[in-house]
């Protein structure tokens, strides 16, 4: 079915009426105005902004940082009964523990919470819809609540992404209302540990792709704009071990894991190249057990963003060249000892013709819908990177517009709920039937 929609698509594109303002490629399309059953749709959904935010509020109070379990499947439970009233079968994907090394006492195993899987078989063209439940902000975090102010909200993941949950959530209840819901073939897929690199739920991602025919994906869609394509994302953990010695009375008998871990993320920093689109970034250190205390262990977290997929294995590459090396004892250089793990977990994503198709086709509808939507290119992953790379058409950022994503300044734009709800709904009614 694929291989057939691919090249259906493909013709699709050719045939249609392109202008090309953006890197060269077809920027717009041809659409069909809306029918009378589509504008009753969108009235439907306008009926319904304090619905969608009464739910967005109580969700985004709800603590789903990654590493949270107990939130994340709360939040799981929720969207499980909605999707469930709305016609699809509920299953739960197993989540895991990702094992990495650390020193002692500080455990960075990632303990995964369950996924959610919902489908409903039917006839046309297969989608794939997909978000995250999970946020970047830990219980601990002092960003914890929903708040508005007119036209703008604000709270922990608003924007980043249960607005965009809401917004597919609500875009499939004015299907239903209208009747439409039940002859279609829709799977939604929401993972928990999006924010962590998708690590556990990769493979169910692609297993996913590899059956359906079309991915939409509800990041948020920023300053009003889709991303057409985005770097691929690596990340990497490493433990430097020394030898703990008295720092005044035994100096010199000490080998410092603090300043071994120093010498190596200077050499790491220096793998960032902006010609050629690489960039590494030491987030993540800590070390050490005292002042006075030669460090016996240190450990560094590391992020890798790089345009095309040869890049990301060069890198990972030079970093284990790094943690190979002994920079600060050279002398005796066995009295220090580096672990690590490293993981590629985003290709990059790379526009195809159908992938432009689709994006083209929901920019078309959106300017039925009076939405003016953009075009750009990211830095940022999501997972339509994993099932385009694998052959999946995929459409990311239809979610919510917002900006200052994993920040305390994370807000998004109250209207726009009921907008992209719209345009979800028309693109899955017109998507479906192909």
């Amino acid at each position: 079915m694929l291989n057939i929609m691919k090249l259906k698509t493909t013709s699709l594109l050719l045939l249609s009426v392109f202008f090309f303002t953006f890197h060269g490629y077809a920027q717009d399309t041809v659409e069909p105005s809306l029918s009378t059953e589509e504008i009753e749709l969108t009235s439907w959904l306008d009926s319904q902004e304090e619905s969608m935010l009464e739910m967005l509020e109580r969700i985004t109070n709800i603590n789903s940082g990654s590493l949270n379990k107990q939130g994340v499947n709360e939040l799981a439970l929720i969207f499980g009964e909605e999707l469930h009233q709305l016609g699809f079968s509920i299953s739960t994907l197993p989540g895991e523990v990702i094992e990495m090394p650390s020193c002692p006492g500080s455990n960075y195993n990632v303990d995964v919470a369950d996924h959610i899987l919902a489908s409903k078989s039917g006839s046309g063209s297969k989608l794939l819809m997909m978000g995250h439940l999970d946020t970047v902000f830990p219980p601990g975090s002092p960003f914890q609540e929903f708040s508005r102010e007119g036209d703008t909200m604000y709270g922990p993941g608003v924007s980043d992404m249960k607005g965009g949950l809401v917004v597919m959530l609500y875009a499939l209840k004015a299907l239903n209302e209208s009747d439409e819901l039940g002859d279609k073939s829709i799977t939604v897929l929401l993972n928990s540990d999006e924010e962590m690199g998708s690590l556990s739920s990769r493979k169910y991602l692609e297993e996913q792709a590899l059956v359906h025919d079309w991915g939409l994906v509800y990041e948020s869609s920023g300053n009003n704009r889709f991303t057409r394509e985005r770097k691929g994302l690596g990340q990497a953990r490493f433990v430097v071990h020394g030898r703990a010695s008295h720092a005044g009375g035994a100096h010199e008998q000490g080998r410092s894991a603090i300043k071994e871990l120093a010498y190596k993320i200077v050499q790491i920093e220096n793998i960032t190249d902006y010609e050629t689109g690489v960039t590494v970034n030491v987030g993540v250190i800590s070390g050490g057990e005292a002042r006075n205390t030669i460090a016996p262990c240190a450990e560094a977290l590391i992020d890798l963003r790089y345009p095309e997929a040869q890049q990301g294995i060069d890198a990972v590459a030079q970093f284990e060249e790094i943690f190979g090396s002994v920079f600060s004892y050279p002398i005796n250089p066995g009295e220090i000892t580096t672990e690590s793990w490293s993981n590629l977990h985003r290709p990059a994503k790379i526009a195809t013709p159908e992938s432009d198709y689709l994006l083209n086709k929901t920019i078309a509808i959106g300017r039925l819908l009076g939405q003016e939507l953009g075009v750009g290119d990211s830095g940022g992953g999501t997972d339509g990177s994993l099932t385009q790379a694998v052959g999946l058409p995929t459409l990311d950022s239809l979610g919510s517009a917002g900006t200052g994503a994993h920040s305390n300044r994370e807000q998004g734009r109250v209207s726009s709920l009921v907008e992209r709800a719209k345009l979800s709904a028309i693109l899955i009614r017109r998507l479906a039937a192909e």
